[in-house]
């Protein structure tokens, strides 16, 4: 889990409890936008090994599960590779 995905945690049980701040609402705002883009990002390398597999391409799939790994460790891919 990332920290962006605590903190998105956070700021629901808070508006559980009360309305959230100006400032919340717009972290709120953040943290969803970047939840967004962390999961398109995922279900894009997800569809391109499925490919890597089905073409049995080993490279190719050691390549993407690189770039998993450093997603779920770092919310982001550094570069796209292949």
């Amino acid at each position: 889990m990332l920290p962006v995905h605590e903190r998105l945690a956070e700021l629901f049980i808070l508006s559980r409890q009360r309305q959230l701040t100006t400032t919340e609402e717009v972290e709120q705002q953040q943290c969803l936008q970047v939840n967004a883009m962390y999961c398109w990002e995922l279900a894009r390398l997800n569809n391109e090994l499925l490919l890597a597999v089905r073409t049995e391409d080993a490279e190719w799939q050691l390549d993407i599960d690189a770039q998993l790994f450093e997603l779920r460790a770092t919310g982001r891919v550094s570069r796209r590779r292949k």
